[in-house]
């Protein structure tokens, strides 16, 4: 109790220092939210910047709340910023103590990249990219590679092409992550899906490789299910 009741005290006095600021918050980092005069932002962001679990999945509850009713829709919104900030968290910006991080909290970044494939948008491609580049939780690229094809945009194969690094880099290992490999072939066939087809024969490629490679059976049954289902993609649209 006496926690929280700090924390919004704090909220408060950052407020109040924001309505002193004539200018309005337009920055794409969560910091620059400081100039916010929206109070609901300023709670938000001081949950998400808190060192404290149960503040970010506050922050992350009221986020979800907000998608889900349709609210929350613009990439330009410093709700986004602060979501974007928590899919991010432990990895981008870290806070240590000690010389260890306080901040890592994969399964706060986990349900952030849930919600960001939910909005979509191109600044969530963007960021969704770079977790798969940064993240070292497969959890966290699991959802990450998912919410990709949920959105399923696919300029110039600039999705496929990392979700295929994504597939050949964890086929090469002795013990692959099979919730990642599934995710990425589910992702890969979204977007197949949602583009008329994946011509890009290094699909084609690494999902014969995934079939062959050290998986659980439903792993590399559905990257041949993949396959097929793709091939019926562009079928569809040649017709």
């Amino acid at each position: 109790m006496k926690r929280i009741v700090v924390t919004i005290v704090c909220v408060l006095l950052v407020v109040v220092g924001a309505f002193a600021q004539d200018q309005e918050a337009g920055s794409a980092t969560i910091e620059d939210l400081y100039l916010s005069r929206d109070l609901e932002i300023q709670i938000l962001r001081s949950q998400a910047l808190a060192n404290d679990l149960e503040l970010k999945q506050l922050a992350l509850r009221d986020i979800r709340e907000m998608v889900e009713a349709g609210t929350l829709t613009s990439a330009n919104d410093g709700v986004y910023v602060v979501l974007e900030s928590l899919a991010t968290e432990g990895v981008a910006r870290q806070v240590r103590q000690g010389g260890a991080v306080i901040n890592n909290f994969p399964q706060v970044r986990r349900e952030a990249v849930e919600l960001l494939g939910q909005i979509g948008g191109e600044q969530a491609v963007d960021t969704l990219i770079r977790i798969l580049r940064d993240d070292p939780e497969t959890m966290v690229l699991s959802e990450a590679a998912y919410a990709l094809g949920t959105i399923g945009s696919n300029d110039n194969n600039l999705v496929s092409d990392y979700l295929v690094s994504v597939l050949l880099t964890e086929n090469a290992k002795p013990a692959p992550d099979n919730n990642l490999a599934y995710s990425t072939i589910l992702s890969l066939e979204k977007i197949s899906a949602a583009n008329g087809g994946l011509a890009d024969p290094e699909v084609i490629s690494a999902l014969l490789e995934t079939a062959s490679s050290p998986y659980i059976r439903s792993v590399r049954r559905r990257a041949v299910e993949a396959i097929v289902n793709m091939r019926g993609h562009v079928a569809e649209t040649s017709e």
